[in-house]
């Protein structure tokens, strides 16, 4: 490829109460202790129970390296019962664009949601939306048949799931324990804030899927080293017990599937890299403007920027859009140390980023950022976006999934084609991901 790249970081297959190796797992005597692991279904093929997603927004994969059986025994019983790995995001991994992935099964180039991107229709730096182009796994399922909660699961509002609609509901709590609420109440055959609205769901979903914001928002504002993570980690694994809890007492846990996903991971930084890549594109003879959302570019600026903290998009204009103008920029950005890649047009379409992506993308180093250097103030603040933040943790158990199974390089886009596969249903129109077979029991022919 013409630009230079870093491929993301090498993704884990076979991790098993929190990150030891298969056949560490494989000699463990017992599992933890305090983990409600899923009994084991009946016989292979689709559970007859619901799955139930859960989607925790900044999970970075370290977050589960040390100790989590005291601090998240719950979701340690699942990894333990289950197949757990580190999946591959989309590129940018940003929290919108990624969860489009996973509803969709498509990467950015078929689902067209992108963030902190020149608009093309407008003229102007934008943030994140919820557009997409793409079928969502809750809209192909109530195509076939099927119904869905969404317990503040936000990308599928409106796209498979709404306010007041029984076989497709959408509730959207305060909090990760009031999507919780919401979650026990279906379970339990009660009434379903909907909107502030009671509604009561002609059965327990096919599928229920539950979000909580509440680790990417610690992360950004104190660092993914914050003491606090563990501590918010600690309670939204109580509020995973609960459900697994509801699940046993209405009597599905041994037909119920249980996937566990977040979005991207999390970097710290503490310096800004603008002054040294405003620099470098001006010792380029070219000119160079950052824009925020809203913000329109001056029409004589060569080299325009959008960013998100730990990562930048370059729309190239005038002398910056010709070979020559284009190689002199590249050769400059090359040069500096703050940068960990710099990728082309060709390395952004060979990931599958949306063509509003740009020109180039720049990835800081750690622990430098795309922020206003009078704002960094010195302590560390987290950030993604980056292919070093391209990496989630991914976890299958329950019904119709092999104890322990080793995932196979598995991507965010394999979520919703293996959700409809533990359904028995198809996946959404447009899905680019593939079925990890590797972790599923065997159907009847």
């Amino acid at each position: 490829m013409a630009g230079h790249r870093v491929a993301p970081p090498a993704r884990a297959g076979a991790p098993a109460g929190a990150y030891r190796t298969a056949s560490e797992r494989d000699a463990a005597d017992t599992r933890p202790s305090a983990a409600p692991a899923p009994e084991r279904s009946a016989g292979p093929g689709r559970p007859s129970g619901p799955v139930v997603l859960i989607d925790w927004d900044g999970v970075d994969p370290a977050y589960l390296e040390e100790d989590l059986d005291s601090c998240a025994p719950v979701l340690a019983g699942l990894m333990w019962s289950g197949a757990h790995a580190v999946m591959e995001c989309t590129y940018k991994s940003v929290s919108n664009p990624n969860r489009a992935s996973a509803a969709t099964g498509a990467r950015p180039e078929v689902h067209r949601n992108t963030a902190y991107v020149l608009d093309p229709a407008t003229g102007k730096a934008r943030g994140q939306t919820r557009a997409m182009r793409a079928e969502t796994l809750a809209e192909a399922l109530r195509r076939q048949g099927r119904t869905v909660l969404s317990a503040g699961w936000y990308i599928v509002e409106d796209r498979g799931t709404a306010y007041g609609d029984p076989e497709g509901l959408y509730s959207q709590g305060r909090t990760w324990e009031e999507n919780v609420d919401a979650v026990v109440a279906a379970l339990r055959g009660e009434p379903v804030d909907s909107g502030g609205t009671p509604v009561r769901l002609p059965r327990v979903p096919d599928l229920i899927a539950a979000y909580s914001a509440d680790l990417d928002t610690i992360g950004h504002r104190e660092g993914p080293g914050s003491p606090r993570i563990r501590e918010r980690l600690t309670g939204l694994d109580a509020g995973l017990g609960r459900i697994v809890s509801e699940v046993r007492r209405a009597g599905l846990l041994g037909r119920t599937a249980f996937v566990l996903v977040s979005d991207h991971g999390m970097t710290g930084y503490t310096r800004s890299l603008e002054p040294a890549v405003f620099g470098a594109v001006a010792a380029a003879g070219l000119s160079v403007e950052r824009l925020y959302s809203g913000q329109a570019p001056d029409p004589a600026t060569e080299v325009v920027l959008t960013a998100s903290p730990r990562a930048a998009n370059a729309y190239l204009r005038g002398a910056a859009a010709s070979p020559e103008g284009r190689a002199r920029l590249l050769r400059a950005l090359h040069g500096l140390d703050e940068l960990e890649a710099v990728l082309t047009r060709e390395d952004l379409d060979a990931l599958g980023a949306a063509p509003e992506e740009g020109d180039l993308a720049l990835d800081a180093r750690p622990p430098f950022a795309f922020v206003d250097p009078d704002a960094v103030g010195g302590a560390e603040r987290g950030g993604h976006a980056s292919l070093r933040e391209a990496r989630a943790p991914l976890t299958l158990s329950g019904a119709g999934v092999r104890a322990r199974a080793r995932l196979r390089e598995p991507g965010i886009i394999d979520v919703a084609p293996t959700l409809c596969r533990l359904l028995g249903a198809d996946p959404p129109a447009g899905a680019q991901g593939r079925v990890l077979d590797e972790a599923l029991v065997p159907r009847r022919v």
